[in-house]
């Protein structure tokens, strides 16, 4: 069920002219540092919003009909999304404490692939999945096979 305090608040904060539940609007998020990226857990469903809930973070966002369609209807917010994939990617990238059996990484990954399919579309999606297999490389092997299988399947 859509909490009616979050309706069109998301889709503000993807525009760039909100901000989430902390007061942070996408490009303070995108200013966190890598420490802040892995240390704060209420960011990603903010960049990488669904239209399910969260079950780490049962207050963030839930997208309704509406907001969808705002956001693949507005330019800045599909641009945003986009620079958002390239940010989560870079961090990543610089880090290697993902690169295990089980991280919470994994879920922000998981969480970005069915953002991206469903407000960007398939082409942004099967690109990050991509980038993550590139960036995983010969480390493919100690993710969880559950995680991976999923991955490829999102």
């Amino acid at each position: 069920m859509v909490d009616e305090k979050q309706s069109g608040i998301i889709g503000d904060f993807m525009s760039g002219v909100g901000v989430d539940h902390r007061g942070r609007n996408i490009n303070t998020v995108h200013e966190l540092n890598d420490v802040e990226v892995e240390q704060t857990h209420d960011f990603i469903q903010w960049l990488f919003p669904l239209d399910e809930s969260s079950n780490a973070v049962p207050s963030a966002p839930v997208l309704s009909q509406a907001d969808i369609e705002v956001i693949r209807s507005n330019v800045i917010a599909q641009s945003n999304m986009k620079h958002s994939a390239t940010w989560f990617l870079g961090f990543l990238a610089r880090n290697d404490q993902w690169r295990t059996r089980y991280n919470h990484n994994h879920l922000r990954i998981t969480r970005a692939l069915k953002s991206l399919r469903l407000l960007t579309g398939d082409n942004d999606a099967d690109e990050f999945k991509t980038a993550i297999f590139e960036l995983l490389g010969d480390d493919l092997h100690l993710i969880d096979s559950k995680a991976v299988e999923f991955w490829k399947g999102a």
